[in-house]
C-alpha cells in the first residue's frame, strides 16, 4: 500500500507539472502513454496467440493525436477519418507483403487502436479547450474519487458481487459508492474552482464519470481476463500498467469532454 500510495503522489506531481506547461510536453507525453498502452495490449494478446501490428499502430497514433493537437477544425473528422485510414492501410500491407496475417489480428490491432488512441485523444482535445487546464483536473479528480469511493464503501459495506466473472471483488454497493463520491468530488471542485458551471450541470458531470469510470474499469478487467493476466505491466509500481491507471479515465474523458462542449460551452469548441 505505501508503494501504491508513494507512486500516486509521485504521478500526480509530474502530471500536474505536465498539464499546467501544456503544448509539446504535453503532447508528447500523452503520446508515450499511449503508445505504452499498444505495447502493453500487444503483449498481452501475444499470450493468446494474437498479434497486433505495433509499429503500424504507434505510426497511426502519433498522427491522429497531432492531428487533435494542432488542426483544431478537424476535430470531429479525425477518429472516422483515421480508422478508414488504418483498416485500408493494414490490409494494403497484408496484400503487398503477401502475409498471412488471420482476419483476427487485423480485428484485435483495429480495437487497439480504437480502445487507446482514439481514447487518449481526448486528453488532448480536453486540454485545449477554454479553461482547458480546469477542466482536465476536473475529470481527473472526479475520477480518481469515485475509483477510491469505490474501493473504501466496497470494503466497509460490499456484498453483493457486481460483475463476479469479470471482478470478483467490486461489488455493488462499492459501486454506488463511487458514484456518489464522484458526484460530490465534482460539486466540491467547480465550487472552488470552477465557479461559473451550474449546479446541475457538477452534479450531471460527477454522475456520468462515476458511472463511466466503472465501465472503463470493469472493461479494462474484462480484456486482462481474456488475456489471462493480472496487470497489463508493471511499469507503475504498486499501479501495474498504463492501462491499468488509466483505464477509467480512458471512459470519462471522452464523455465529460462532450457533456462540456454541448451544455457548457454551448458548442463552442473554443
Amino acid at each position: 500500500m505505501l508503494q501504491r500510495i508513494i507512486s500516486a503522489v509521485v504521478g500526480i506531481i509530474l502530471l500536474g507539472y505536465i498539464i499546467n506547461v501544456g503544448g509539446w510536453l504535453f503532447f508528447l507525453t500523452i503520446s508515450l502513454l499511449n503508445i505504452f498502452a499498444i505495447y502493453e495490449l500487444h503483449n498481452a494478446f501475444k499470450k493468446i496467440n494474437i498479434n497486433i501490428t505495433f509499429g503500424q499502430l504507434s505510426v497511426f497514433t502519433i498522427m491522429l493525436l497531432f492531428s487533435a493537437q494542432y488542426i483544431l477544425k478537424l476535430n470531429f473528422m479525425i477518429i472516422p477519418l483515421s480508422l478508414f485510414l488504418l483498416i485500408i492501410f493494414i490490409f494494403l500491407y497484408s496484400i503487398i507483403n503477401n502475409t498471412q496475417n488471420h482476419i483476427t489480428d487485423i480485428v484485435f490491432s483495429i480495437f487497439s487502436y480504437v480502445y487507446t488512441s482514439t481514447l487518449f485523444m481526448y486528453f488532448i482535445l480536453m486540454r485545449n479547450l477554454f479553461n482547458g487546464i480546469y477542466y482536465i483536473w476536473w475529470v481527473f479528480i472526479t475520477t480518481w474519487a469515485c475509483d477510491t469511493g469505490a474501493f473504501f464503501t466496497g470494503i466497509l459495506f460490499g456484498k453483493n458481487r457486481l460483475a463476479p466473472n469479470i471482478s470478483p471483488h467490486k461489488t455493488i454497493e462499492g459501486s454506488i459508492g463511487g458514484i456518489l463520491s464522484s458526484i460530490a468530488a465534482s460539486i466540491i471542485y467547480t465550487r472552488l474552482l470552477l465557479p461559473g458551471i451550474m449546479f446541475l450541470d457538477s452534479l450531471m458531470v460527477g454522475f456520468l464519470i462515476g458511472v463511466f469510470s466503472q465501465v472503463g474499469d470493469l472493461s479494462a478487467s474484462l480484456i486482462k481476463r481474456y488475456c489471462n493476466i493480472k496487470d497489463f505491466s508493471k511499469i507503475i509500481p504498486g499501479h501495474g500498467g498504463i492501462l491499468d491507471r488509466f483505464d477509467s479515465a480512458l471512459f470519462t474523458f471522452p464523455i465529460a469532454y462532450y457533456y462540456i462542449i454541448l451544455f457548457i460551452q454551448k458548442g463552442g469548441l473554443l
